[in-house]
């Protein structure tokens, strides 16, 4: 069997203030995304899995993202957010 995956996928519980980038125009946008949501879409769609990419640029969302695939089989990956410095 040929594995599909989904290479770009966001998870949040919707926050105004979190997700400022979602404004009042995006309001298909203006709710929860989790994993129990996703995968009865990807089962239908015949995906076999997804990689999640943070939404918020915080080491926070990237935790979360890590532990939702740590209890998700079908999030093969996390794309996340860590602050680095480079020297000049």
């Amino acid at each position: 069997m040929i594995s599909r995956i989904d290479a770009h996928h966001h998870f949040w519980k919707f926050d105004a203030a979190e997700y400022r980038w979602i404004g009042a125009d995006k309001q298909v946008l203006r709710k929860d995304y989790l994993p129990g949501d996703l995968e009865p879409e990807l089962a239908a769609a015949g995906i076999t899995g997804t990689i999640s990419v943070q939404a918020r640029q915080t080491l926070e969302e990237t935790w979360s993202l890590l532990a939702l695939a740590d209890r998700h089989h079908f999030i093969h990956g996390v794309v996340g957010w860590a602050r680095t410095s480079i020297a000049a």
